[in-house]
C-alpha cells in the first residue's frame, strides 16, 4: 500500500478518476528547455516542486516502448559493458509496463543480449539526478548500472563520468558509486574514484532511490537521501582535467548489461553464469531538478 500511494503522489493524478495521469510534454530546442513533467496542480515531489523539476519520467504511457523524443536504445561497442548489444534486435530487452521501465539481460539461442537506453537529452550543472530503481535478482556475470555520461566531449574520460550505481558479483551486497576523469584515470586507466566506505549489507534488490548532485563546486551521491560520499573541485589548471562536470551537459544512460571475456580477458563483471539468467532492472521513476531558485535556461539534445 505504501508504494501504491507513492506512486500515486510521483505521476500526479488528474481531477478525474478514470484518468491515470495527463501527460505534458514540453521540450523547445530553441528555447533551450526540456521539460517532461505531468500535468496538474502544483504538487510536491519528493523532496521538490515543479517549480524546479526539469525533467520527469514515471514510465506510465500506454506505449510498451519509452518515449522515443526522450530515450533512445544503448548500442554496441566494443568495451565491457556494450559488448552484449550487438545481436539485439529493437526493444526486445526494453519495455515500459505496469508503470516500470525493464531492462533485461538475457542468453537466447546461445547469444547473450543485453538492455538498455540513454535519454537525447542533456543537463547542465546544478542538478540533481534521482533514479529508483531495482533488480529483480542477483545475476553473476550482470552489470547493471545507472550512470551519467557528457554530451559532446572529447574521448573519454576527458569528459567525465558519473555513476549512480553499479552492481557486480564480487561484491554482491555493496553498489559502487563511481567518478571517472582523465586526472583520475589517465590514458588508459579504468577504476575510477569510488565511496571508500560503502554500505557492505545492501539488497540491491530492493527498491532504492539513487542520486548526484552536480555543481561547480562537488559531486554529492546519495542513496534513499542519504549522502554517501562527494568528489570535490580542487580547482586544478583546466588542463588536468580534474573536474570537467560543469564543462558539458549530462545525459542519463540505464543499462543491464552483461560481462563474461572480452579480447581474451575477464571483465570486471566476471564469467556470466548462465543459470541466473535472465535477469531484470525496473526502473520506476527518473527525475532531475534544478538547484538553483528558477529553472535553467538551457539543456540540450543529441
Amino acid at each position: 500500500m505504501t508504494c501504491f500511494i507513492e506512486k500515486i503522489e510521483f505521476i500526479i493524478f488528474s481531477k478525474y478518476n478514470y484518468m491515470r495521469r495527463i501527460l505534458y510534454y514540453l521540450l523547445f530546442i530553441a528555447g533551450g528547455i526540456a521539460t517532461h513533467v505531468c500535468a496538474g496542480e502544483k504538487v510536491k515531489v519528493g523532496s521538490s516542486t515543479l517549480d524546479n523539476v526539469l525533467f520527469v519520467d514515471g514510465f506510465d504511457g500506454s506505449s510498451v516502448v519509452p518515449d522515443t523524443a526522450v530515450w533512445k536504445l544503448c548500442t554496441y561497442a566494443h568495451n565491457a559493458w556494450s559488448q552484449h548489444f550487438k545481436a539485439v534486435d529493437g526493444y526486445e530487452n526494453v519495455r515500459v509496463e505496469n508503470g516500470y521501465l525493464k531492462l533485461r539481460a538475457c542468453k537466447d539461442n546461445g547469444i547473450y543480449k543485453n538492455g538498455g537506453v540513454f535519454s537525447k537529452i542533456g543537463f547542465l550543472c546544478d542538478t540533481r539526478l534521482e533514479v529508483k530503481a531495482r533488480l529483480t535478482g542477483l545475476v553473476r556475470g550482470g552489470f547493471p548500472a545507472i550512470w551519467q555520461m557528457p554530451i559532446g566531449a572529447p574521448e573519454w574520460p576527458r569528459g567525465g563520468e558519473i555513476d549512480l550505481m553499479e552492481w557486480v558479483q564480487g561484491t554482491p551486497m555493496q553498489i559502487y558509486q563511481t567518478v571517472h576523469t582523465y586526472y583520475i584515470n589517465g590514458e588508459s586507466g579504468s577504476a575510477g574514484v569510488t565511496n571508500k566506505n560503502p554500505d557492505k549489507n545492501f539488497d540491491v534488490t530492493k527498491d532504492h532511490i539513487y542520486a548526484v548532485e552536480r555543481t561547480e563546486k562537488e559531486l554529492v551521491f546519495y542513496v534513499d537521501g542519504k549522502e554517501t560520499w562527494r568528489y570535490e573541485n580542487q580547482y586544478l589548471d583546466k588542463e588536468k582535467l580534474q573536474y570537467p562536470f560543469c564543462e558539458y551537459t549530462f545525459n542519463i544512460i540505464l543499462n543491464f548489461s552483461l560481462g563474461g571475456d572480452l579480447n581474451g580477458r575477464v571483465t570486471w563483471p566476471g564469467e556470466i553464469h548462465d543459470e541466473d539468467l535472465p535477469g531484470e532492472m525496473w526502473v520506476d521513476w527518473v527525475r532531475v531538478v534544478s538547484l538553483n531558485n528558477k529553472k535553467q535556461s538551457d539543456t540540450t539534445n543529441q
